[in-house]
């Protein structure tokens, strides 16, 4: 038996002929951590001013430990990357040479010490220098005055961080070493494997969408949920951004405490202790995999294409297969408005894929076309997907689940998204709508016949394609809106789809909705606003000029009561069919940024627009004219110096779907008292409306204020 000492020599003299591979690690390391970190320091801190150098400096608390394991910088990670193939290959390379597979195996060693000598030797080559770079970047950041026992804990982490990123390419590169027996096919097969989950997710997510007009998956789709966890790829780079950027407050054990909280209650899918826990079990996979497939390797398989030979028909099948519709979609996109490229392409591609993996296989141009039966089931593969696609076979657009089977629906109309402003919408670091909340609870309406006639229609606009026909330019797409819908069975999970359905249609079934006071303080901002949050509220009328309105705590309340009161009672028709007079622009601070995603920890104050005045808003007029605020409805001829009037139109000689040439402009200038107090009654406030934009000439009108220098746009009535 080989005792410990001559166990470590091997390791010792395996390091020693991969010197070579040492060194240039070793370099690479201290360039691409501490040097370049150096450099960044000392650059952001030349020149700067004692005022500013306590900003900085807590700026650097915030991105120094990411600057130690690649999150911060492409150059070291992808240096993790080249650096994980490189020691498994340098490192198990011999199982593709037959002399010294045949020298090795004749040592007076076991397979399994084989297989860690070879392993344990290039996990040192990357592990020694780049904790001694490390550690090098934490002493010398240490003279900047900034390190304090949280930073270094976090540095900590950031370097376990970039030591799991590099193994997990270590391990899946071992893996592929083992598989194959050439190194160019290792490698080929290293990104394979990398990212091969990962086209698997992006194909099950994106290809329906190219054939399925009412494609929908919702916000919390499975594959959105487990799509990080498909492949290496995104583990790699979850692992790097999570721990570079991991946040904590100033105590000692503070990043314990948020260990422990984000176990019991992880605020996101990708919280550091989810990321870690998932790379431990890729590791371990890998590594065990490696292991057993190395014990059972035929020695006799180096310089062959693949290790074991009777994988080569499925690894063909399984490679070629989501390859050719990757390629596919890639090509076939740019021609969206059909899918016979995608058709096309996709078949083209997986023929060319089968000799292509035939011609790696056998290094044999006169071999191309071997394995029929493999080829014959990759083409029967992507020709399947396709047709099923092509022809919805399974029903995906036409299908209206039974109306009995249903305990409540959602529903979500894109284009309101430009009419109704969110608090929460408007905040930089949330980004979310919750007229978009598809899956909030509240958001579920029990008596759902408004909804269901709504999604029948948009089923029976599917059946005759008027998705494709507007987007063609066949049909008047000012007639249609986009409507999302959720349905929620009793038993099963949700099914989500997206219809185009007729803009009167939907208003209709809007309409019918908000007949529900709850529906209306579901739909309408101003229920969603903090009284104490707003610290200033202004006016604007057809002047555009926003006034800030003077108004004590309790006028300023009583106003908003106000508001809410004329959003209970309008018709939601007059919200597209009539004109705002006036708008309510809302002063609020912006919420504290998540943890792990900031450089600034601020607060600062933002405006939300969209709270437009109607004339049947009689509360709210009646209140701003008692504070003295009167919305004006007109211009004043006699406040007008000049107007200047474009027109766009199109020439005679253009297309004639207009749709490839950009129109020309003409340009006058009004300063005729007439022609001004003409063109001022067509002028329009706004043209935002709850569903379809107001209609709208080619023309516009830019109008100078006396004693102004601003110049005001306005669009006019057709």
């Amino acid at each position: 038996m080989t005792s410990k000492i001559s166990y470590s020599k091997f390791i010792k003299e395996d390091i020693r002929h991969r010197g070579w591979l040492a060194v240039l690690s070793a370099v690479l390391l201290l360039l691409c951590v501490t040097v370049s970190a150096m450099l960044l320091l000392e650059a952001s801190l030349t020149n700067i001013t004692d005022t500013g150098l306590e900003e900085q400096l807590r700026i650097f608390r915030n991105i120094f430990p990411a600057l130690l394991n690649g999150s911060y910088s492409l150059p070291l990670t992808a240096l993790l990357l080249l650096l994980g193939v490189l020691c498994a290959v340098t490192g198990f390379s011999y199982l593709h040479s037959r002399e010294r597979t045949d020298f090795y195996h004749s040592l007076p060693l076991s397979k399994r010490q084989l297989f860690f000598i070879s392993y344990l030797s290039g996990l040192l080559i990357f592990f020694v220098p780049y904790l001694a770079a490390c550690l090098l970047t934490i002493l010398a950041g240490s003279g900047y005055g900034f390190m304090t026992i949280s930073v270094l804990g976090r540095c900590v982490i950031s370097m376990l961080g970039g030591i799991l990123a590099f193994l997990l390419v270590y391990h899946l590169t071992i893996l592929a070493m083992v598989l194959t027996g050439k190194t160019v096919t290792g490698i080929l097969a290293t990104g394979a494997m990398f990212f091969y989950g990962s086209i698997i997710g992006v194909l099950a997510a994106e290809l329906p969408q190219y054939f399925f007009s009412t494609y929908c998956t919702g916000r919390q789709g499975l594959l959105d949920k487990i799509y990080d966890f498909l492949s290496p790829w995104p583990i790699f780079g979850n692992l790097l951004g999570s721990s570079g950027y991991f946040q904590t407050e100033n105590e000692v054990f503070s990043y314990f405490t948020y260990f422990l909280r984000r176990l019991v209650r992880p605020s996101d899918t990708h919280s550091l202790p989810i990321i870690l826990a998932a790379a431990a079990v890729y590791l371990a996979v890998l590594l065990l995999a490696a292991l057993l497939l190395y014990q059972k390797r035929p020695s006799e398989s180096a310089e062959n294409a693949l290790a074991f030979s009777g994988t080569a028909p499925f690894i063909k099948v399984l490679i070629s297969v989501p390859t050719a519709l990757c390629i596919g979609i890639l090509v076939g996109s740019m021609y969206y408005s059909s899918t016979k490229w995608i058709i096309l392409i996709s078949i083209l591609s997986v023929l060319l894929l089968c000799a292509v993996i035939e011609f790696i296989y056998h290094m044999d141009v006169r071999r191309l076309f071997a394995g029929k039966y493999s080829a014959l089931l990759s083409f029967l593969g992507v020709a399947g997907i396709l047709c099923i696609l092509e022809f919805d076979l399974f029903g995906y657009d036409t299908r209206l689940p039974e109306e009995g089977s249903l305990e409540s629906m959602n529903l979500d109309i894109s284009d309101m998204h430009g009419y109704f402003c969110y608090p929460d919408s408007m905040y930089i670091n949330t980004g979310r709508s919750l007229i978009q909340d598809l899956d909030g609870e509240k958001n579920q309406i029990r008596d759902f016949a408004p909804i269901y006639e709504l999604a029948a229609e948009g089923v029976e606009n599917a059946r005759s394609d008027i998705s494709s026909r507007v987007n063609q330019g066949t049909e008047d797409s000012v007639r249609y809106v986009t409507a999302t819908v959720r349905y929620n069975r009793k038993s099963g999970k949700p099914i989500y789809r997206c219809y185009m359905v007729s803009a009167d249609r939907a208003l209709d079934t809007l309409t019918a909705l908000c007949r529900e006071e709850s529906y209306r303080k579901q739909l309408f901002p101003i229920f969603y606003v903090d009284y104490h949050e707003v610290s200033e509220i202004r006016l604007t009328d057809i002047y555009q000029d926003p006034k800030v309105l003077d108004l004590t705590e309790k006028e300023q309340d009583a106003l908003l009561d106000a508001y809410k009161k004329d959003v209970l009672n309008i018709d939601i028709r007059n919200l597209q069919y009539e004109s705002p007079i006036g708008e309510l622009y809302l002063n609020m601070p912006e919420t504290s940024q998540p943890a792990g995603s900031q450089l600034y920890d601020s607060r600062q104050d933002i405006t939300v627009p969209g709270f437009y005045l109607y004339e049947d808003y009689e509360n709210s007029l009646e209140l701003l004219e008692e504070y003295g605020y009167t919305i004006r409805r007109e211009l004043d001829p006699e406040d007008v110096e000049e107007i200047r009037l474009t027109e766009s139109y199109y020439a005679e000689n253009a297309a004639a779907d207009q749709s490839f040439f950009v129109p020309e402009t003409s340009e006058r200038i009004v300063t005729d008292s007439d022609e001004i107090a003409e063109i001022l009654s067509q002028i329009q406030y706004v043209t935002d409306r709850i569903l379809v934009s107001a209609p709208v000439s080619g023309q516009s009108a830019g109008i100078l204020l006396k004693g102004s220098k601003d110049t005001v746009y306005y669009t006019m009535k057709p």
